[in-house]
């Protein structure tokens, strides 16, 4: 097995186990990107856009769960006052009651988590992984496939 290929089954296994997590939630990965931002963010508003960008989400699949949300009482839209074309999400009382539970839990289950793992370990594999990035993408523009 390559690095490569050995990078991609540790990268999988990551998302697999958050990914368990935001099941044990009750929840797909859309609805928690959602609940999450809004839940973290200032005044527990953002913009789908934010939404989209943060977690990469295609801009339909975040529309979906807005709209979910809103039926549901969790969030309810208004006009940003710099962009009249961006809509602002706000989250109700319910729907801070229930997005909270989520960034509490979390929250939690993150530090135990990096609180189990170290520090000293934590710091080094951002940084590791910071480096690995920077000189991946540094030898994609080194090299010259498909350029002609």
């Amino acid at each position: 097995m390559s690095d490569f290929e050995q990078l991609g089954r540790s990268i999988s296994e990551v998302d697999d186990v958050m990914n368990a997590w935001i099941k044990k939630l009750g929840l797909n990965y859309s609805q928690f990107a959602v609940l999450y931002s809004l839940a973290s963010s200032p005044n527990k508003q953002c913009t789908q856009k934010h939404i989209c960008e943060e977690w990469l989400l295609p801009k339909q699949t975040v529309f979906n769960v807005c709209k979910e949300y809103k039926e549901i009482g969790w969030i309810v839209f208004s006009e940003s006052a710099i962009d009249k074309r961006e809509r602002i999400l706000n989250l109700t009382e319910e729907g801070i009651s229930q997005a909270e539970v989520i960034l509490q839990a979390t929250t939690i289950m993150s530090k135990k988590t990096f609180n189990h793992f170290g520090e000293k370990k934590t710091v080094q594999l951002f940084r590791l992984l910071e480096e690995f990035c920077l000189i991946c993408r540094e030898q994609i523009n080194e090299t010259n496939i498909g350029n002609k």
